[in-house]
């Protein structure tokens, strides 16, 4: 079953229906109208045949949508009427009727018409009740005139007025049935009206009220999908609106972070390179004290300049961090093919050069070469081989060990160490900017090294975790994409 909207165009499985309203005559509207105005749309004479004043709500219903019903009369396009002289005394001959609308039809034609389109109530045209017994007989010959000529037409029943049994009749003998402005397009009741009259079965009882319920029942259920469906989809469309007004949102928010961060990395970039002369000046003051007038200080300010000899020290390492950390977010990359052994044999080179009273045993395994930027990622090696001697530097058997290899499209690289460790409890904190997990006095840092790796990796569009134990040591492994690394940010 499918519903159709009035004056909505649907497929046609018969062009004899009926209509079955309650109430007012007004409620037929819906249905008479469109009908009545696709029979003049298609050259058809339409005739309406009822009482008085329901073919005055008709007359003016068409009116309503832009019909001159004046000139279409004059023309005979439209019979509006309300004549019964059909009705021989009040009785009700079916052959008579139906030989009218023939006669009415093949007139039609005569005059140019493409056939005839009729719609009554059919209280009006059957006349008194008793008449609704010789129904079936009618419809059975209606039918055939519907199949013989180039008729149209809906034959109507008011619920309230109509008996019961000719309600039931009706549904029986019409295959397309409107309830109320619904048209069902098969009607699950239908038998064609001479089987009726051939099986001789002429019982009279509430069936027809009960096929009404049920085709009303259907047609609601259908309804109440059809409105979760629109409702459905309304969702979906409010949902995909917010999803768009979200991402729209989150798109202004990141630009604003990256403005933001932009101006930020500049304003740090700016402050720290200031900082420079006036530490370094300080620095000098304090040496030149040390040096030139060490015969005229106490131990106790001898004491303080060597403090302050350390600060400007870790003030200054400070400021390489957080100038290595803003150029690592501002600079463009130079993406190149990148041997990483070479590089990480040179840290280890230089890191061993620096202390060659230190005793570390460490080992290069074969590593991939990755594609980025070759400084920043020999920053990388710097940072996380530099913290395994570092971290190590406490063990008589210390050891350092370095590989990689390459999983699918990513190039992967570990380093790890038999040093202090951490609780991976706090591994969250590892890559925060000026996080520690160890004091200064027990390893020397500014909490800035591994967030730079972090963000030099990310960079790259790779990835980098940790694992440790505290006293076992720790292995910090990153993988990097062998395509090009990402735009700067800002």
């Amino acid at each position: 079953m499918k519903d159709m909207s009035p004056g909505a165009a649907a497929p046609e499985t018969s062009r004899h229906k009926c209509l079955i309203y309650d109430g007012h005559p007004r409620e037929q509207l819906p249905v008479v109208v469109p009908l009545l105005l696709t029979g003049l749309r298609e050259g058809r004479r339409c005739l309406y045949l009822g009482d008085p004043k329901t073919v005055e709500l008709v007359e003016a219903a068409l009116a309503e949508r832009g019909i001159d019903v004046g000139a279409e009369l004059r023309r005979g396009a439209l019979l509006l009427t309300s004549d019964r002289s059909h009705l021989d005394g009040g009785d009700f001959d079916p052959a008579a009727l139906v030989q009218m609308l023939r006669g009415l039809i093949d007139g039609a034609v005569r005059d140019g018409f493409t056939g005839l389109c009729a719609t009554g109530d059919m209280m009006w045209e059957l006349g008194n009740e008793r008449n609704f017994d010789r129904l079936l007989e009618y419809e059975a010959l209606l039918e055939t005139v519907f199949q013989e000529k180039p008729l149209m037409g809906i034959c109507q029943y008011r619920r309230d007025v109509v008996p019961a049994r000719a309600i039931q009749d009706a549904l029986l003998a019409h295959s397309s049935v409107h309830v109320g402005s619904e048209l069902p397009l098969d009607n699950l009741f239908y038998i064609p009206p001479r089987i009726l009259l051939d099986s001789g079965d002429r019982a009279r009882d509430q069936r027809g009220e009960w096929m009404c319920q049920q085709i009303t029942r259907i047609l609601r259920a259908e309804h109440d999908r059809d409105r979760a469906m629109d409702a459905l989809r309304k969702s979906e469309a409010e949902q995909r609106r917010l999803a768009e007004q979200l991402a729209a949102i989150n798109e202004g928010l990141e630009r604003t972070v990256r403005e933001r961060t932009a101006e930020l990395e500049a304003f740090s970039y700016s402050v720290s390179h200031d900082l420079r002369a006036p530490l370094r000046a300080v620095d000098g003051f304090a040496r030149i004290l040390v040096e030139d007038h060490a015969r005229d200080l106490s131990a106790d300010a001898r004491h303080r300049l060597d403090q302050i000899l350390a600060g400007t020290k870790r003030m200054d390492l400070l400021i390489e961090d957080l100038l290595a950390f803003s150029h690592a977010a501002r600079t463009v990359l130079k993406p190149e093919r990148v041997d990483m052994e070479a590089l990480a044999r040179g840290v280890v080179d230089e890191l061993v050069a620096a202390e060659p009273k230190r005793s570390v045993t460490v080992s290069v395994a074969a590593l991939p070469d990755a594609l980025g930027d070759a400084s920043l990622l020999r920053q990388v090696w710097t940072n996380l081989i530099g913290n395994a001697f570092k971290y190590s530097g406490k063990r008589a058997d210390a050891r350092v060990e370095i590989g990689g290899g390459t999983e699918g499209s990513e190039r992967r690289y570990w380093i790890r160490d038999n040093g202090v460790g951490f609780d991976m409890a706090h591994a969250g904190r590892l890559f925060e900017t000026f996080e520690r997990l160890h004091g200064r006095n027990e390893f020397e840092g500014t909490g800035i090294g591994l967030s730079l790796v972090k963000r030099i990796i990310a960079r790259h569009g790779g990835r980098i975790q940790a694992e440790g134990a505290v006293g076992q040591g720790a292995t910090f492994t990153f993988t990097l994409p062998d395509r090009p690394p990402a735009p700067p940010i800002g």
